[in-house]
């Protein structure tokens, strides 16, 4: 895939994980994210472990159905 493609797909997920509800208070689940873009699963998980893609602060995990995908390391819980 092309690194431009690639890039349009990111800002698509990042912008899906602002509207995914929360599960556990905290973490997002792929599946949330495929409902809201419809873009495949491997596509998101790709997109997910790119280096250009950041994990929101309030998300602590990034979960498929449940098992974690990637961890948020810049997680900050609220207080």
């Amino acid at each position: 895939m092309e690194k431009e493609d690639l890039e349009k797909y990111v800002k698509a997920v990042k912008t899906a994980i602002e509207e995914a509800p929360l599960k556990n208070g905290d973490a997002v689940d792929v599946t949330d994210l495929w409902a809201i873009t419809s873009l495949p699963i491997d596509l998101i998980t790709e997109c997910i472990k790119s280096p250009e893609f950041k994990i929101p602060f309030r998300v602590s995990k990034l979960t498929n159905r449940g098992k974690m995908v990637v961890k948020n390391k810049n997680y900050l819980p609220k207080a």
